[in-house]
């Protein structure tokens, strides 16, 4: 009987030896890092194969002793259930860590934006990932509730976006508004950091106190440093473009003119209260909507693209096909259309 007991704990005791150092081997020879979830993974599978093993081992030589090995696993099945909910925390991180390891979100030493916390990923383990924050701190998070957050991984991104609105001031006159805008344009358009594709420069908005303009661009580039330095630079060219144009940028501000009020026109008043009268009186008042031969009168009266422009002569389908940006690829287009019903 000693000699039985002796020689199945030995052979349990020599199965896990076995599994871990198969596992580091592997491991080393690879050349996976020891902090990475595939050497993690690899460790936690070799060592449930060596407890699974062991444990068929050490269950055989108590059978072997004359021990009811079947009476006491069904007389462990209620405290198995306790010890289950007991590690419940444990086999969700568990799991999380294999899907982790199956979705890739993120790899050893990406840099990644998780809630309101930002930081570069150290190690990711079975139970849980550590990340280097920002301000040199080392957080670690259970995989159960990082992998339920939104991981936003800036080490996958093949451009980096620029965006920044300016304000001119309101005494901008509308030819110097469409010189800035311009020159901005042609500025980003030359930058060599610059993708040309990407480039937006638009009057956005009449605000409170300025004219804003929205520019928004990617620069081509994958690192921080190199990010702020780029802008940096638009920034600095944009600046000279605004002082050259003779305008200047817009600040909170208040202006009180002191004046005689001549009032209003009293001429054009009753020319347009006239026009009013005139549209009710022939059932042509355009509230809540146009008339429908209104409508179709004033079609496309409008001159767009503007007078002198390169794109003067083109029709709305010609300009639609030269969108530089799209909400969906033409292929999944064409599928949409065949599949709307007829």
């Amino acid at each position: 009987m000693v000699r039985v007991a002796i020689l199945h704990v030995a052979s349990a005791w020599a199965l896990w030896l076995l599994c871990v150092v198969a596992v580091e081997a592997t491991v080393g020879g690879s050349g996976l890092s020891g902090r990475g979830i595939d050497a993690s993974l690899l460790r936690l599978v070799a060592r449930i194969v060596g407890v699974v093993g062991g444990i068929v081992i050490l269950a055989h030589g108590a059978q072997m002793l004359g021990l009811p090995v079947y009476s006491i696993v069904a007389g462990l099945g209620i405290g198995g259930l306790a010890v289950a909910l007991a590690v419940r925390p444990t086999l969700e991180n568990l799991i999380s860590g294999f899907i982790l390891y199956l979705d890739r979100p993120i790899r050893v030493g990406d840099f990644c934006t998780f809630g309101d916390q930002s930081g570069t990923v150290e190690s990711i383990g079975v139970r849980s990932t550590q990340i280097r924050a920002l301000d040199r701190t080392r957080i670690s998070i259970p995989n159960s509730q990082f992998a339920d957050m939104q991981i936003i991984n800036w080490a996958h991104c093949d451009q980096m976006m620029v965006r920044h609105v300016i304000g001119l001031r309101y005494e901008t006159e509308s030819d110097q508004l469409r010189y800035v805008l311009a020159k901005i344009r042609e500025m980003l358009h030359g930058h060599p950091r610059i993708d040309d594709e990407t480039i937006r420069v638009r009057l956005v908005e009449f605000a409170d106190s300025s004219l804003n303009i929205e520019i928004r661009v990617y620069a081509r580039t994958r690192e921080w440093n190199d990010y702020y330095a780029i802008r940096e630079d638009l920034l600095l060219r944009i600046k000279e473009i605004v002082e050259t144009s003779g305008t200047g940028f817009a600040f909170p501000s208040q202006t009180l003119y002191l004046g005689r009020d001549e009032g209003l026109d009293a001429g054009l008043g009753e020319k347009s209260r006239r026009a009013v009268a005139e549209w009710r009186r022939k059932g042509r008042l355009p509230f809540p909507q146009f008339h429908p031969e209104m409508a179709k009168q004033l079609s496309d009266r409008l001159d767009y693209p503007p007078r002198g422009s390169p794109d003067y002569q083109l029709g709305a389908d010609e300009m639609t096909e030269q969108k530089e940006e799209r909400l969906s690829s033409p292929a999944e287009e064409d599928a949409g259309e065949k599949d709307q019903p007829r």
